[in-house]
């Protein structure tokens, strides 16, 4: 294997790297902001609502939201990755390193064929949606506090 060869490798593994390091600090905070907002929904109730539990409905409003751009701009980041990881592939291939790409066309449409409805639904768009549903449980909570 050339030089050049393992630079472009060495490259590769790194963007695969921050992708995979992308993709764990979305769940891991996902997972973080998931648990505060029960503990703070769950007090809420317990506390039946009453009026001095709106700061914490807010929060959870304010956790919801921050969360939902949180994990928009790990995608972001994510996808810059994989671009460069792919970009990198390419140039792998007009190197000669890799023979070439029809294998992997050949298993990518084989698995679009089996999950014909859900590679339409993007990934990102349900980590997104997971966070605006917690902002949507604080402002539940809120308009049930204000309510009472």
């Amino acid at each position: 294997m050339s030089a050049s060869e393992e630079a472009v490798i060495a490259f590769w593994k790194e963007h695969r790297e921050q992708l995979r390091q992308s993709e764990v600090q979305r769940s891991t905070l996902t997972n973080f902001l998931l648990v505060i907002a029960a503990g703070l929904s769950a007090l809420i109730v317990q506390q039946k609502f009453s009026a001095y539990v709106i700061p914490l409905a807010v929060f959870i409003v304010l956790i919801g939201v921050y969360g939902a751009l949180t994990v928009a701009k790990y995608y972001e980041r994510s996808a810059y990755h994989l671009g460069q990881a792919r970009a990198l592939t390419e140039m792998l291939m007009t190197l000669g390193a890799l023979d070439s790409k029809e294998p992997l066309e050949r298993r990518r449409s084989a698995h679009y064929e089996k999950f014909p409805r859900l590679r339409r639904i993007r990934l990102h768009h349900l980590w997104v949606g997971i966070h605006f549903g917690v902002a949507l449980l604080g402002v539940t909570l809120l308009v049930i506090c204000i309510a009472r």
